[in-house]
């Protein structure tokens, strides 16, 4: 996790490494870049790397399940697994503070194409089990 840290941190910097050899940026907007990426930084301090860990070792697991009821064609109980874990997912305080630091890292981004509302509706037509498909 720490290395995916230091990669999401790297990833940031391409772009302001970049625009300081772009004409027409100034040393002040530079200074704010590099501010904005030290917040950055400290947002994702925040976060108990141990916790991510266990978060991460526990939705291979959850993912282990889920691909399992689907091939027994229990759809219905892999859908409610998997609701139950985005619902903890969606409460732990970790991922909250990665959220946040997430959002910041948009704004450094401006360009980066993220998901879009039409990729999420198409995700909510389709059942966990299509991604397992055979």
């Amino acid at each position: 996790m720490k290395k995916q840290l230091s990669a999401l941190f790297i990833l940031t910097l391409i772009p302001i490494t970049g625009l300081t050899q772009q004409p027409g940026i100034s040393q002040e907007q530079m200074q704010q870049l590099m501010q904005q990426a030290q917040q950055m930084q400290t947002c994702m301090s925040r976060v108990d790397q141990s916790a991510m860990m266990e978060m991460g070792q526990k939705a291979q697991a959850v993912e282990a399940k889920i691909k399992s009821l689907c091939q027994a064609g229990k759809r219905d109980e892999a859908l409610d697994t998997a609701i139950a874990f985005g619902r903890e997912m969606a409460d732990d305080e970790n991922i909250r503070i990665a959220r946040e630091c997430g959002k910041m890292a948009q704004k450094m981004l401006p360009d980066f194409k993220f998901p879009t509302s039409k990729a999420e509706a198409e995700a909510q037509n389709s059942h966990i089990c299509d991604a397992y498909a055979q």
